[in-house]
């Protein structure tokens, strides 16, 4: 069933109807499943259309206004008419899933579960309150050399070696953040309770137990991830601890402040691996290609019309993969400034294309495309470290081998030692604020928590007068406001990334090839199934997270 026009909910209800009148039993169920995952596709595009029109440019205001209609307009009934699907499927007492449904169901009976027709404007007010966050954000600048430059340019210049002009940039981004402060302590506010009415309407006895089920966490339990964070604060908060100590030394400074923390520290300059976007491209797709021809191919295929990469005033905040199931491609949304965290991006969604398309590539149903988030990110972040032995220029990369090894080493430094840490923070404050905090919660007590949580996990940065900046920190991590609770997924996924990593010096060849086997599983398994069928273990055992960062520690004494 071609929908005329997947944005106007007149042109979809039909489709749906068809699809709750037509009698099921077993000889036509698989059947059914295929045309409903048909419509839900070609719904899942538009709506993806939308909103990367809206993040492309935050300033058009016709884009914007689609996107809110949709969420207003169409996204309700869709929700409302697909659950009554859900439970026509549930009713069939006789159906017997196969390998490529027996997920599916059980994502399926957990929808159901969950949803209530009372929550679906309260999501929609998220919604919108959403875009409001992403237009601030992504509106914010600075002014540099008299000229206004984004956040994400001033932030590639707190590179630069000169101290005294690091330190201006920072004060100057934190008076440009300070005047939409209020603003977004605002918007969270309104969030939390919306979020906290949801779980209630539900039957939760707070949101932390709605989401759990509604990101489909069936391996793992709040009190997994919670042990998880405490394992990253025993074993990996030294070893960052030691890296920040380190660097000060070689810095020759007294103390640690936040505008000395991306700036190199062997004395060279920083990184400046492309001049162009078009540069960042082609380079990348070489680096593909001497890992594989066939991802080689796939990247390729992306450059005619789905990458928007260059960093711009009025454009959204982040950076994206998204798929558009209906025609079978693949879309990366980033803001790339020339810095060599703009390299890593850039395999980082490539990791997210490739998943997207080889479970296209091998799956039937729209939702057994990618899979679970926490695998998601096994394929972006696996991606970042499997593609890294081609960063020389010989393999079509950006940096002599000298350069090449001081960006490998630098990733292991922060991706792995400095980045898991700060994820324990996001991940501990939202356990806090959804389990935890109390009703009558007011901003100063979330301010608070974070500069707690920030100061446990990550000490030995001197905010010395700056104790204000700290605190509202977490305000620019888009995450809490726009995803909550998708955080601990970038911490499982890069320990299992980085075991990844270590079979793939061993075996290259057999690494990638059973890497790609498991992106095109989709989401016909669990999560603990792919990680198996990887090669990789869970996380969430304190021997696990240990072995890996003795191995993160050899790589690093070696580069």
């Amino acid at each position: 069933m071609i929908l005329q026009n997947p944005l106007n909910w007149s042109s979809i209800q039909p489709s749906f109807q068809a699809l709750q009148q037509q009698e099921l039993d077993t000889t036509n169920v698989e059947g059914w499943l295929k045309s409903w995952s048909d419509l839900e596709a070609q719904i899942y595009e538009a709506f993806s259309r939308a909103y990367r029109a809206k993040m492309e440019d935050t300033a058009n205001q016709k884009a914007e206004a689609l996107y809110l209609d949709l969420l207003e307009n169409v996204l309700p009934p869709v929700s409302l008419a697909a659950n009554q699907l859900k439970q026509k499927l549930l009713a069939l007492d006789q159906f017997q899933p196969t390998n490529q449904t027996q997920e599916l169901l059980k994502r399926i009976r957990t929808e159901a579960q969950i949803f209530r027709a009372q929550n679906l404007p309260l999501q929609t007010e998220l919604g919108k309150l959403a875009v409001e966050y992403d237009k601030i954000v992504g509106s914010l600048e600075i002014e540099f050399e008299g000229q206004k430059i984004t956040f994400y340019a001033a932030n590639a210049k707190l590179e630069l070696p000169d101290r005294d002009v690091r330190e201006r940039i920072f004060r100057d981004m934190v008076a440009a953040w300070a005047l939409v402060r209020e603003e977004l302590d605002t918007i969270f506010l309104k969030m939390l309770h919306l979020r906290r009415q949801i779980a209630k309407n539900a039957d939760f006895q707070d949101y932390r137990e709605y989401i759990w089920l509604e990101k489909n966490r069936f391996d793992y339990s709040p009190k997994d991830a919670q042990n998880l964070d405490q394992i990253i604060f025993e074993q990996v908060v030294p070893l960052a601890t030691a890296s920040r100590l380190e660097r000060r030394k070689k810095l020759n400074l007294e103390t640690l402040r936040p505008w000395d923390l991306a700036v190199e520290y062997d004395g060279k300059p920083a990184l400046q691996p492309f001049l162009s976007v078009s540069e960042l491209e082609t380079k990348v797709s070489s680096m593909f290609q001497a890992l594989d021809p066939e991802l080689g191919a796939q990247f390729e295929s992306l450059r005619e019309q789905d990458l928007d990469l260059e960093a711009r005033a009025g454009k959204g905040p982040g950076g994206y993969c998204d798929f558009f199931p209906a025609s079978g491609k693949a879309y990366i949304f980033m803001n790339a400034v020339g810095t060599h965290d703009d390299v890593q991006t850039m395999l980082h969604e490539g990791g997210h294309a490739f998943h997207a398309l080889e479970s296209y590539r091998h799956q039937d149903l729209h939702w057994n495309y990618h899979g679970p988030m926490e695998f998601c990110e096994v394929a972006s972040m696996g991606m970042e470290l499997l593609a890294s032995p081609h960063l020389e220029l010989e393999n079509g990369g950006f940096y002599s081998s000298q350069d090449a090894g001081r960006a490998r080493k630098n990733h292991l430094r922060g991706a792995a030692i400095q980045f898991l840490p700060y994820m324990a923070v996001v991940d501990a404050f939202q356990h806090w604020l959804y389990a935890q905090a109390p009703d009558n919660i007011e901003i100063v007590d979330i301010h608070a928590k974070w500069s707690e949580l920030h100061q446990k996990f990550i000490p030995s940065i001197d905010f010395t007068n700056l104790q204000d900046v700290l605190s509202m920190r977490w305000q620019l991590q888009s995450h809490i406001f726009t995803a909550p609770f998708y955080y601990i997924e970038y911490g499982i996924a890069q320990l299992g990334a980085l075991q990844l990593w270590q079979h793939s010096l061993e075996n290259p060849t057999d690494t990638v090839k059973q890497y790609r086997h498991a992106l095109g599983l989709g989401h016909t398994r669990g999560l603990a199934g792919l990680f198996r069928a990887a090669g990789i273990a869970m996380p969430f055992d304190q021997n696990v997270v240990k072995k890996v960062m003795e191995f993160v520690s050899r790589q690093l004494e070696l580069a």
